[in-house]
């Protein structure tokens, strides 16, 4: 038996004298490329720097441009409300939900093999914890995608549904990982360190969280006393103090929800992608499909079984 547990799409296996090594079943296409196939310790590692590179570069293009002044620090979407930084924070953002949402998945799959393959108890419980965690972290990966494509200025409703999902979302799916962690440990699988890491991750974010969220509303409600005296850019002065704290918190949120991908790391070098495979009917395409309709009408038959197609040479 393998030493690695193997990631695959799901397709029956063909007949071989030598059994296949044990498979996770239903990983994403694309998370099978060639590179991650033995490495997908790399995959957290890749998603945190995607997302932090996007993070920085619509923020340099947006002070280029003139959108934001130099002295600012703003809010993550406050450096992507006009083009070209929002296109291109759009897009790096959209392909960085998209490797968020792949390391949800592989984790998913997992923490399910360990519960399928291996004596746990309350597996059934845990096991929808699991269901649980994945549905957390998918909609999570939604929201971030959503706050980049929904500007804070013109689609505020939106943005703010998205920030919902990315934060509120994100740092539940953080502590239930968390928690399934130490399930793990409990029944000596994983390790200690990566359970401890993940616990101080979730506790930081939690509180750089309420921190942001107690800053943020604060600041708005003084910048809107503020524009009722007439007083503009009030953040630069008054306001300096609380809206930096507001600013920085923000970005440490996200920045801990990046870390904590990071934690994946450790338990995902156990893991191998296969490349993913189809089988074909051949009877549904040789001849324009006339012979899988004729055999049909003649047999009765069942054209989707995938195992029992006779190919002519």
């Amino acid at each position: 038996m393998s030493k690695y547990v193997r990631a695959t799409e799901e397709c029956p296996a063909p007949d071989t004298s030598t059994p296949d090594p044990q498979r996770l079943p239903g990983v994403m296409s694309l998370a099978c490329l060639v590179f991650l196939r033995r490495r997908l310790y790399l995959l957290p590692l890749i998603t945190a720097l995607w997302i932090i590179m996007a993070f920085f570069i619509s923020y340099g293009i947006s002070i280029k441009s003139g959108s934001v002044k130099p002295e600012d620090f703003p809010y993550i979407s406050y450096t992507a409300i006009e083009a070209p930084e929002r296109c291109v924070f759009g897009q790096l953002i959209n392909i960085g939900a998209v490797l968020l949402g792949m390391n949800v998945w592989v984790r998913y799959l997992f923490v399910k093999e360990i519960f399928q393959k291996r004596k746990v108890k309350d597996v059934t419980y845990w096991q929808k914890v699991n269901i649980a965690g994945i549905i957390l972290g998918f909609l999570s990966a939604l929201g971030i995608s959503m706050v980049a494509n929904f500007q804070t200025v013109v689609q505020r409703g939106p943005h703010y549904v998205g920030a919902g999902l990315a934060f509120g979302l994100g740092l539940a799916y953080c502590w239930l990982q968390t928690r399934l962690s130490w399930k793990l440990r409990s029944e000596k699988y994983g390790h200690r360190l990566v359970a401890v890491t993940q616990l101080i991750n979730s506790t930081a974010l939690t509180v750089f969280l309420i921190l942001f969220s107690i800053t943020k509303i604060i600041y708005k409600l003084n910048e809107a006393k503020d524009l009722k005296k007439g007083l503009k850019d009030t953040k630069f002065t008054s306001l300096r103090g609380v809206y930096l704290a507001s600013t920085i918190s923000e970005w440490l949120v996200a920045t801990s929800v990046l870390t904590f991908a990071l934690t994946f790391i450790w338990d995902f070098r156990a893991l191998v992608m296969e490349t993913p495979r189809v089988n074909v009917n051949f009877n549904m395409i040789e001849n324009g499909g006339t012979k899988a309709s004729s055999q049909k009408a003649k047999e009765g038959t069942d054209d989707t079984n995938m195992n029992s197609i006779n190919v002519r040479a």
